[in-house]
């Protein structure tokens, strides 16, 4: 990373830090990606229930907490 890049992440960093996440579940079909457990994955969401999403990754359905998207 160069400077520039280094700013903008401390910046969209802080953002996230001063504002939160959204609150707003992802609707199904979205895509989706983030981190479970240290382990990145991405994929489109199949169901949304409070809590938890199953979200399709590739031929594989796994059930994650909507705290760990990041995107």
């Amino acid at each position: 990373m160069d400077a520039h890049e280094n700013e903008y992440a401390a910046a969209v960093a802080g953002m996230q830090e001063t504002y939160g996440r959204p609150t707003n579940l992802p609707a199904v079909g979205d895509f989706v990606s983030g981190t479970t457990c240290g382990k990145r994955w991405s994929g489109y969401v199949m169901s949304a229930e409070p809590g938890r999403l199953a979200v399709e990754c590739g031929g594989a359905w796994i059930a994650v907490s909507p705290e760990d998207i990041t995107h």
